[in-house]
């Protein structure tokens, strides 16, 4: 080869290599560039993985109470069902009672059930009032409670205070002797020991009657006032016992 040749080869070579190195310094920011921005591609592709998890377990879990409400809600149509059910066959039942009822004037008020029985020194009483009829007024009256027994061997008739009436008669009344017995007479004592009472259809009404001391009550008969006349009345006898629905 030539020495002419050869600087030639020597040229060619050199720019070769000035065009490599060019060619590389022009390059390398570029790809160091393009890799930072695949880095943070990759950060923000594994971000929105992460928002996409969460997504899809918020979407589980309201699915999850979708669920637990609508078996709830069906329970309760289901209990409310029921509840309609039952309460059908009670106006059933109360329309089949009502139709076994004695006939009466509108209005009529009648003693249904009495059950009296000696406690200690008083008598626990109940009393279930109806009143016949569909009627818009309320009954307005009072009860009261005379009983026939014994003092001393000998026949009486008492009325018989309420225990909240006697207690109340006796924080008003006087110290005098002779005031433990009061009110054991021969007679019925009307106007005195008198229990209120207003209802519309029914009432029941239970409590406790004060004996007088000395007193052996046989027999009791509740009268149901309105003002002065009497309504209706029924007596029971303690050895018998009715029953209370």
């Amino acid at each position: 080869m030539s020495a002419r040749a050869a600087g030639v080869v020597v040229f060619v070579i050199g720019a070769l290599a000035g065009a490599a190195a060019l060619h590389f310094g022009w390059e390398r920011p570029a790809l160091d560039t393009a890799r930072a921005r695949a880095q943070v591609y990759e950060q923000d592709l594994a971000a929105l993985r992460g928002h996409l998890d969460q997504a899809n377990n918020a979407v589980a879990a309201l699915e999850g109470r979708l669920l637990v409400e609508e078996s709830t809600r069906r329970g309760l149509e289901t209990g409310l069902r029921v509840m309609q059910d039952e309460l059908g066959r009670a106006r059933d039942s109360l329309a089949f009672y009502e139709q076994l009822m004695p006939p009466g004037p509108k209005g009529a008020i009648s003693i249904r059930a009495l059950d009296i029985e000696r406690v200690g020194p008083q008598l626990r009483y109940r009393v279930l009032l109806m009143r016949s009829g569909t009627n818009d007024k309320a009954f307005e009256g009072s009860l009261q409670f005379v009983a026939e027994g014994r003092v001393n061997g000998e026949e009486a008739s008492v009325t018989l205070l309420p225990t909240v009436l006697a207690a109340a008669q006796e924080a008003g009344a006087s110290s005098e002797p002779g005031q433990t017995e009061a009110g054991v007479t021969g007679e019925n004592q009307a106007g005195t020991g008198l229990l209120a009472v207003e209802f519309t259809e029914f009432q029941r009404s239970s409590g406790l009657l004060s004996l007088p001391v000395g007193f052996e009550p046989e027999s009791v008969t509740v009268n149901v006032l309105e003002g002065r006349n009497v309504r209706t009345s029924r007596s029971i006898e303690l050895a018998a016992r009715s029953n209370l629905p």
